[in-house]
């Protein structure tokens, strides 16, 4: 086990700025190198013309994150 799964194993993560490429970037790592995570929390706010959802479903969708679960 990696010290970084070690640390975060059960623990709960809030991440500010998840809607940029390095949030998104922690997020990937977060998901690939710490299986016993308990929960990542994102702040997100509605921005440029697009609601909360939105913005939501674009972090989710991006490549960064997907390559975690394709």
């Amino acid at each position: 086990m990696s010290t970084i799964a070690a640390f975060y194993g059960g623990k709960s993560i809030l991440i500010t700025g998840a809607t940029g490429f390095l949030g998104k970037v922690l997020m990937e790592k977060l998901f690939r190198t710490s299986p016993d995570l308990k929960v990542i929390y994102i702040l997100v706010r509605p921005k440029a013309g697009q609601t909360l959802q939105q913005r939501v479903f674009q972090i989710l969708d991006s490549k960064v994150v997907r390559r975690c679960y394709y």
